[in-house]
């Protein structure tokens, strides 16, 4: 890795280093007993991170698991399969009524599968993500029926770069992109016991990273629909929308990159204690419009939600 790229990665490194300190210290600190986070907001609805309607000092911690397939490359050729079982860490804050505060810290293993029939694994850590949820509407202060948000967040270089042979794999299967990407975006959450709906909608614009490599800006839409059938117990089902534009290197644009995707969304969420909810995922690619030789396999999640 060059001197510049090692620098860049080893300040991200450090600035992540810190905050999972901080969020450590804050979530270890001995705290005044609290109300159940349902009597708090009034409202019964199951919400997993990023959902939730806020209240001061609220303290969330996320643990979640997922697996995912990667296709790039001509069968045969210059193909690379990949297979990611990843591992994603996130605490939030809710500094006000109005302000969220959150950071993820993920974990990643890899399966490489190469045209040779070679293969190879590695263990690295993904990019952080620092990430400020405004909420810039709420039609009352307890119990809202609507949320609106303003989404703003910092991915941080804090991924190594993988090479095969010396050289580095494509941007598309690297657990990160070596560069600081700014991400913003709108948020519309509306709650109607029995049902809830949550949706997102950002756009993630990227520097130049690795080697002076460019991923194109990639705007993505999540809509998820939840129906509560019990007061323990939710029924969830969406769709999970990207679109990406085309990667650039020094020789000009990436063939396999870039490229529109949807996934259809379904699972559930329930509640273990009045404190942790359990929830779970599979993502079905319906409409697959990536370019070139890229395809994009079924992916599945399970993750488990802690309010302190």
């Amino acid at each position: 890795m060059p001197a510049s790229e090692r620098a860049i990665h080893l300040w991200g490194v450090r600035i992540a280093s810190s905050l999972v300190l901080v969020a450590l210290a804050l979530l270890l600190t001995p705290a005044r007993a609290r109300a159940c986070p349902t009597c708090s907001v009034g409202d019964p609805t199951l919400t997993t991170m990023g959902a939730e309607a806020p209240y001061k000092n609220r303290v969330r911690l996320s643990l979640g698991a997922s697996t995912r397939g990667d296709r790039l490359g001509r069968p045969q050729f210059d193909e690379i399969r990949l297979r990611e079982q990843r591992l994603d860490l996130t605490a939030a804050w809710s500094a006000t009524e109005r302000l969220v505060l959150s950071f993820n810290l993920p974990l990643s293993h890899r399966h490489f599968a190469y045209a040779d029939l070679s293969r190879e694994q590695i263990v690295t850590l993904g990019d952080a993500e620092l990430r400020a949820r405004i909420i810039l509407f709420r039609d009352r202060r307890f119990s809202p029926n609507h949320l609106l948000s303003m989404i703003a967040a910092l991915e941080m270089p804090t991924a190594p770069r993988i090479d095969r042979h010396g050289q580095r794999l494509p941007l598309e299967v690297q657990p990160g992109t070596g560069s600081w990407d700014p991400t913003i975006g709108l948020g519309y959450d509306l709650f109607k016991n029995p049902f809830s709906l949550h949706t997102i909608a950002t756009l993630k614009i990227s520097t130049p990273g690795f080697e002076g490599s460019l991923a194109g800006p990639s705007a993505r839409l999540l809509a998820t629909f939840q129906w509560q059938a019990h007061p323990r117990f939710g029924l969830r089902a969406g769709i999970d929308s990207r679109i990406d534009g085309v990667t650039r290197e020094s020789y000009g644009e990436v063939a396999n990159s870039g490229g529109f995707i949807a996934f259809a969304t379904a699972g559930f969420v329930a509640s273990m204690t009045r404190r942790a909810l359990i929830h779970a995922f599979v993502y079905i690619p319906t409409l697959n419009f990536l370019r070139g030789e890229h395809r994009e396999g079924v992916a599945a999640s399970l993750g488990f939600t802690y309010d302190i």
